[in-house]
């Protein structure tokens, strides 16, 4: 009887000590952590790069991002961290540009190294650096923006981090097409001038080609003031509907350049583009017209798990303002996806151990932010399941047309 009672309290006792251990960190940890100074691990820290435009022409919605990011590491710290290790944010500005983004991706991987990298926000860095990084030892995981130079063909070195181009222009054409009725649809993409922008526009010709339909490239520069010439050659071409790839101001010129010359052209905007600030700059009246896809869903949009969690987070750190910008939940659901691939790997994590951890493939599930996404040793596009959006001037805030399951059918 003594001995059967021993062997309960030894029980109890380990079984109180893997809950204490969980309790303060992200995962139970082991009594010596070792140190890996060259890949950004110490004994209490685990340091993470970004690599993001915070002060050029896209910080309005990369600054974001970062902030969504950030909070939501702060919050894994604010609860023990990953395995009693703080995780330590490095986040670098590029300023939009690929020489400062080459500077600041080698100063991360060699000078502050970190075990990863997020963002990659640029598209002319992301091309500039891809056999670098492909060649290299520090994994890109959750970029900004995609491009095929650097996940094509797949890499256990890159996970894509956002909505992908190819299932944003098919969802988003199929559904105006079938919105607007036209059965061989004429459009126009109104793009900024990048490497991003012209391989959005060959996957919104390639949608619109298979419907029987014509696509045209309108390109404008991303620090325009005035895209009045642009304007009137698309309204030449008198398309059925416009979609738009570039900062916020890209849409809020073309919308209210569109809505002064009285043209109320359908139009939607890329996941980027869905920000408050776009639908108050552009009105009521114009923003009528006005919608954008996203595999992702604004803060205070439902009533799902993920999203509660997140805006209870927001309004807790002085972010409320933020959270209906979907970049700030894109940031948020990277976030996610970098603590719990921290976890995977281990108490003791180095780079290597990362890379192979993340290279067998896993699932990010945002509790409703977006649908559950899937990596795969063959398949590291990331979020690819949409649904389009618009907002209520009544009630400021954004709804949802549909569920992600109706667009399946578009991005088959």
């Amino acid at each position: 009887m003594e001995q059967h009672k021993g062997k309960l309290e030894i029980a109890r006792r380990a079984a109180l000590g893997l809950a204490v251990a969980a309790a303060v960190g992200y995962g139970v940890g082991s009594v010596k952590a070792q140190e890996s100074p060259a890949d950004g691990v110490t004994k209490d820290r685990i340091d993470w790069g970004l690599l993001m435009d915070m002060s050029g022409p896209t910080s309005a919605s990369q600054s974001i991002w970062v902030a969504g990011f950030q909070d939501y590491m702060k919050k894994v710290n604010e609860g023990g961290g990953i395995f009693g290790r703080k995780v330590n944010v490095l986040a670098e500005d590029n300023r939009f540009n690929a020489a400062t983004d080459k500077i600041a991706f080698e100063k991360l991987v060699g000078q502050t190294p970190v075990i990863a990298i997020s963002g990659m926000g640029t598209s002319a860095s992301q091309v500039a650096l891809a056999p670098t990084i492909k060649a290299g030892k520090v994994p890109i995981v959750g970029t900004y923006t995609s491009t095929s130079a650097l996940s094509e063909p797949v890499t256990p070195m890159v996970y894509n981090g956002f909505c992908g181009y190819k299932q944003m222009a098919q969802a988003g054409v199929g559904y105006l097409a079938e919105k607007t009725g036209a059965k061989a649809p004429k459009v126009v993409t109104v793009a900024i001038e990048s490497a991003g922008g012209k391989e959005y526009h060959d996957y919104v010709a390639e949608a619109v080609g298979k419907l029987g339909g014509t696509a045209q490239l309108i390109s404008v520069k991303v620090t325009a003031a005035d895209i009045t010439p642009q304007i009137l050659e698309l309204m030449a071409a008198k398309p059925d509907f416009i979609t738009i790839y570039g900062v916020a101001n890209t849409s809020i010129l073309t919308m209210k350049a569109l809505g002064q010359y009285g043209a109320k052209i359908p139009a939607f905007g890329i996941t980027y583009l869905g920000a408050p600030q776009i639908f108050k700059a552009i009105g009521p009246e114009a923003g009528a017209n006005y919608n954008f896809i996203s595999c992702f869903t604004p803060g205070g949009a439902d009533a799902s798990a993920g999203n509660a969690e997140m805006s209870a987070y927001a309004d807790k750190v002085g972010r409320g303002a933020m959270k209906e910008d979907i970049n700030y939940v894109a940031g948020w659901v990277v976030g996610q996806m970098a603590a719990e691939a921290l976890q995977r790997t281990g108490d003791n994590p180095t780079r290597a151990k990362l890379v192979e951890t993340l290279s067998k493939g896993f699932t990010v599930d945002s509790k409703g932010l977006a649908a559950p996404f899937t990596y795969t040793p063959t398949n590291n596009t990331g979020p690819v399941v949409f649904k389009m959006f618009g907002y209520d001037y009544a009630t400021n805030k954004f709804k949802a047309f549909g569920e992600y399951a109706d667009y399946a059918k578009y991005t088959k």
